[in-house]
């Protein structure tokens, strides 16, 4: 590979020596994570890899992993496309973040390409792809990328890893329920409707477990979290706590079990005097069963008592 251009302008930066192997985007990585792969490979920062592909750069990277995101301009992709030998297309595919860039203004005499960096609040932030995947997609150069997971991808089911956040990937095999959801989880997918159901189904189980709603579902939770704690006795939560790391994980059937019951349960009746209609009675009934409950009478200010109100005629 030729050298680009971009490092005659500094003498001082010793040109990398590229490896054999091209650094690939993983699906869905993070640009900063590629970025950070890809200087890494040529023994670079990575503001030294932008700046030697005649690349200015405006913002700083946030102080934690998954904390900022680079946006990079229409040339200063094409340059990094041609520098890595991958197509530019490629890149657009795999790195969802590439072009949500807006137009940087241009410095006066300035030729090259343009990039910033943002800061991401915790809810954009990417998470921690399964190290196996990782090490192993990576030709094991490294177990470590971030990228924009899905709830539905944030669980391994060949490697038993759950991403939890971008600091932690945990080890699930103590609980396999998580990869009997994850199956079930993918099948629901299919329906058409499943994207407002999941929206509802993840908040209402974050409320019962924030505050404790259903003594059983308390209960089997905590067992999970010990679980989860004690088979990854190297986690260390980062910020927060052990109760706030792994709550994602610990909920994931009853979400997937409740996402199923909202997503296939035909509109209600509009109550009469206010009160609930045989219709609504059924489906907690149901429901309570499915999450292995023994009844189910959410209080006025339960999420799942909204959702029975909008899910009317």
């Amino acid at each position: 590979m030729s050298t680009h251009p971009g490092w005659a302008a500094h003498p001082a930066l010793p040109a990398p020596v590229p490896t054999t192997q091209d650094v690939r985007p993983l699906p869905a990585e993070s640009t900063a994570s590629w970025l950070a792969r890809l200087a890494q490979a040529h023994h670079l920062p990575p503001p030294y890899l932008l700046d030697g592909l005649n690349i200015t750069t405006t913002g700083r990277p946030g102080h934690t992993p998954g904390g900022s995101e680079i946006h990079l301009d229409h040339t200063a992709q094409h340059h990094l496309a041609a520098f890595t030998r991958v197509p530019h297309h490629h890149l657009t595919r795999a790195l969802p973040r590439l072009n949500a860039l807006a137009r940087v203004p241009a410095r006066p005499g300035h030729t090259g390409g343009h990039a910033t960096w943002r800061r991401l609040e915790a809810h954009e932030a990417p998470a921690r792809a399964c190290p196996t995947c990782t090490l192993r997609r990576t030709h094991g150069t490294t177990g470590r990328a971030l990228a924009y997971l899905p709830d539905h991808a944030l669980l391994c089911p060949h490697h038993h890893r759950r991403a939890a956040g971008p600091d932690h990937s945990l080890g699930t095999a103590a609980l396999p329920e998580l990869t009997r959801a994850h199956a079930s989880h993918q099948r629901l997918r299919r329906r058409a409707d499943i994207a407002d159901a999941w929206t509802w189904a993840t908040v209402v189980t974050t409320r019962w477990h924030d505050h404790s709603t259903h003594t059983t579902l308390t209960a089997r939770w905590q067992h999970r979290r010990r679980l989860l704690q004690a088979t990854n006795p190297g986690v260390q939560p980062v910020t927060g706590s052990w109760t706030l790391l792994a709550r994602d994980a610990v909920i994931y059937p009853e979400t997937v079990t409740l996402a199923r019951a909202l997503a296939t349960t035909a509109l209600f009746p509009a109550p009469r005097h206010g009160h609930p209609t045989p219709a609504v009675r059924a489906f907690l009934n149901t429901t309570a069963a499915a999450l292995g409950l023994p009844r189910l009478t959410p209080l006025p200010g339960d999420l799942l008592t909204t959702w029975t109100r909008h899910h009317t005629h």
